[in-house]
């Protein structure tokens, strides 16, 4: 007998000395849980061992080793009922949990745990008034031994190890002992682990901060030097596109990766060493509301979805931004041309009603291209805003302009006005 106790408490000691070198060497909270389990379940050999942690209120079953698939349905969840904000919890476990045990009946301890060799003789020798409501999950399961350990830190009890098997005395009194001195050096050990795992979230955050503030550095600075060349008189239009091309370039996540490619009419502009992409996204130039052109970014290489395709919601609007920085460019350009054509014939017109009457132009060579292919208002998608009212109207009030139009059409050209 003295030898197998002391062959008993020398497993123990090995069990302690082997949890603190796991608790020492493990960098989470997932992995020390998941040693920890497997070295009790072999040092003590039980048939099953699990771990429960806090969650919302409840302590549902973190790690857990032999207990069956219908077990851990029944009982993951403690949480019954909530009472002023505070979760009740359920059966034995919860009365550990909720440190509402009493150490004057013979299967709590000082330290808060349960245990007991034999769950068919408690049952039938403990009133319900003491052992409490309980679900029997555990006896029914056939599992004889059963001790619940408090894991306890500076905060208190922050979860639990349970220890189940089918044989009746498993457990002694100074076992449990030596269990609970292990389990405030478990809950101790992974308080400090899980403000490790908080502390690395929180750095993982910051440089996701980071990085996104850097990318807004960048798209700010695209911004930027695409104000600034349009503020060289020196340069040309199309040395300013040829530029905003590889300015783009540098403004998203993959700069390496990146190519761009703006058509304006008939010019094509590309970014330096560019190839056709894998994943793009495009965006309209248009000139007084119709299109001339497209702004087109991708990645040689597939990248991970994001917002839109591998692109993020902020780099979206950065190329909305630019195409319609340069559709407005495009507009000024063309204003001007215009604007010296007109001048020569001494009309003056305020900036509305240059744009305005611009419209009406373009608009009028779009309804005669239409016309040219033989256009069918029934060939419109359902869900055109442009209704056959609305198509007539357009072209009664061009009829109204049409001796402006044609005016306006050939000083565009350069020609006199007869």
């Amino acid at each position: 007998m003295f030898r197998s106790e002391a062959r008993k408490n020398s497993n123990v000691e090995q069990l302690a000395l082997s949890i603190f070198q796991l608790l020492n060497r493990a960098e989470t909270q997932f992995e020390a849980i998941d040693r920890i389990l497997k070295e009790i379940k072999i040092f003590l050999d039980v048939s099953a061992t699990a771990i429960r942690l806090e969650d919302e209120g409840d302590y549902p079953y973190y790690f857990f080793d032999g207990f069956s698939d219908t077990h851990i349905e029944m009982e993951n969840s403690l949480c019954n009922e909530i009472i002023d904000g505070v979760p009740q919890l359920a059966c034995m476990c919860g009365r550990v949990l909720m440190e509402k045990t009493d150490p004057d009946l013979p299967f709590f301890t000082e330290s808060g745990s349960f245990w007991t060799n034999n769950t068919n003789k408690l049952l039938e020798v403990t009133t319900l008034e003491d052992i409490g409501e309980t679900r029997n999950v555990c006896n029914i399961e056939g599992y004889l031994s059963v001790a619940l350990i408090p894991l306890k830190s500076s905060e208190g009890v922050i979860g639990l190890l349970q220890l189940n098997d089918e044989a009746q005395d498993k457990f002694s009194e100074d076992l449990i002992t030596y269990l609970e001195g292990i389990g405030e050096s478990i809950g101790i050990a992974l308080s400090r682990l899980e403000e490790e795992d908080r502390r690395k979230e929180l750095e993982i955050e910051r440089k996701k901060l980071l990085y996104h503030y850097q990318l807004r550095i960048r798209e700010l600075d695209c911004l930027y030097r695409i104000s600034k060349l349009q503020e060289n008189q020196d340069l040309s239009i199309d040395d300013i596109l040829n530029l905003i091309v590889n300015l783009l370039t540098d403004s998203t996540q993959y700069p390496d990766l990146t190519v761009v490619r703006l058509t304006v009419e008939d010019p094509v502009y590309l970014s330096k060493n560019y190839m056709t992409p894998s994943q793009s996204y495009s965006a309209m130039i248009q000139s007084y509301g119709l299109v001339v052109g497209r702004l087109t970014i991708g990645y040689i290489e597939e990248k991970p979805e994001t917002f839109k395709g591998p692109f993020l919601e902020e780099e979206i609007k950065l190329f909305n931004l630019v195409s319609e920085t340069v559709s407005r460019m495009i507009e000024r350009k063309k204003t001007g041309d215009w604007r010296k054509s007109l001048d020569r014939y001494a009309l003056i017109l305020d900036d509305d009603e240059m744009r305005h009457l611009t419209k009406l132009v373009l608009e009028d060579m779009a309804i005669s291209e239409m016309d040219r292919e033989e256009f069918n208002i029934s060939d419109l998608p359902d869900d055109s805003t442009q209704s056959f009212d609305s198509y007539m109207s357009l072209q009664y009030n061009l009829e109204l302009n049409r001796k402006l139009i044609i005016k306006l059409q050939n000083l565009f050209k350069g020609e006199e006005i007869l």
